[in-house]
């Protein structure tokens, strides 16, 4: 009788041990990003860094630190403002813009939107992409040093803008988040670890060796033999990352989702900046510029106690407190009876 009495308090107490995770509820506090900004971004801040950007020419930031200003409701000093807005002039902005669009088509590289808008106006013509392959690939056929990143990115941009136009452009936001990610590592802005990640997804897509099927004799040969290449490459292990910087630059901008990629490390990165720009939208570098990447800390999990759950604790208690007094006074009794 004692044994199954002892096997009863034993199952209860394995009961109540097994309902812990169903009594009380947990929640992932976020952090508070707007009061932290607060915190930091103060009038002199904001200020001191309109100041730095107008210094170094560099009017997209300036306009930036203004424009957290006034989501923040922080008053800026006019006369700053007004410097802000004569470097936007019809004839100023122009010139400006004209010479940033140029250096963005022809060498890939961005800093600014007009400089990123020729990079990517470059990519989305095709020209970008048959540029570095024909650049890069003859490097690779002759045995000499060439980048293996920007390589890969172009066939898979070739293979991609292939598909769009034969999708009618369904496949246009992969298209961009492809353009995204080469302007970002031509500007030097991917991290490691981002990279390493990409590689991966290389692996997977591209084999560099149909590059040996290129011919490289003259440029219109080698557009020509790159239509039978392109059709061996697989995009799809990039289409969900794509897709979420194609995301972030509708949230924001074209430059702005490729300044975000330094803060990107891995794809949770990335998925907490989706998040983070459906909220700030034309905000969100300037947020990341104040607060860096703890903007990307994750949130504190809070767990609310619920009474079944001190009703279980006390049970389970009770269990093993009944289990231990049956067991003893069971070997107590035997001992005396012995």
């Amino acid at each position: 009788m004692k044994k199954i009495i002892a096997v009863i308090f034993l199952l209860s107490a394995i009961f109540f041990g097994w309902t812990f995770k169903y009594t009380y509820a947990t929640k992932v506090q976020e952090p508070n990003i707007d009061a932290e900004l607060k915190q930091v971004a103060t009038k002199e801040y904001l200020e001191n860094k309109i100041k730095e950007a107008l210094k170094q020419d560099n009017i997209d930031d300036a306009k930036s630190y203004i424009n957290l200003a006034s989501y923040l409701n922080t008053p800026i000093q006019s006369e700053l403002k007004e410097k802000v807005k004569k470097q936007e002039t019809p004839i100023a902005s122009t010139i400006r813009k004209a010479k940033e669009f140029a250096s963005g088509f022809i060498t890939g590289k961005s800093e600014s939107a007009a400089s990123l808008g020729g990079s990517v106006v470059s990519d989305f013509t095709v020209v970008g992409d048959l540029r570095d392959t024909y650049k890069e690939g003859s490097k690779y056929l002759q045995g000499q040093n060439y980048d293996k990143f920007l390589l890969s990115i172009s066939l898979l941009g070739l293979a991609i803008t292939a598909s769009t136009y034969v999708s009618f452009g369904a496949t246009a936001p992969i298209k961009t988040g492809e353009a995204v990610v080469k302007t970002a590592y031509k500007s030097g802005k991917l991290t490691k670890g981002f990279m390493k990640i990409l590689d991966k997804k290389f692996s997977k897509s591209v084999n560099l060796k149909l590059v040996k099927n290129l011919d490289f004799g003259s440029f219109s040969k080698f557009k020509n033999s790159s239509r039978a290449v392109i059709k061996s490459i697989n995009p799809k292990p990039f289409k969900t990352l794509f897709k979420q910087l194609n995301t972030i630059k509708n949230n924001t901008s074209y430059i702005d989702s490729v300044k975000l990629l330094k803060y990107v490390n891995n794809e949770k990165d990335l998925a907490k900046i989706v998040k983070i720009s459906s909220k700030y939208r034309d905000n969100t570098v300037g947020v990341f510029k104040v607060l860096g990447k703890r903007v990307l800390r994750t949130g504190k999990v809070v767990i609310k106690y619920t009474s079944k759950f001190i009703l279980n604790i006390i049970g389970f208690i009770l269990s093993i407190f009944g289990f231990l007094v049956t067991m003893f006074f069971g070997r107590l009794l035997r001992s005396k009876i012995l």
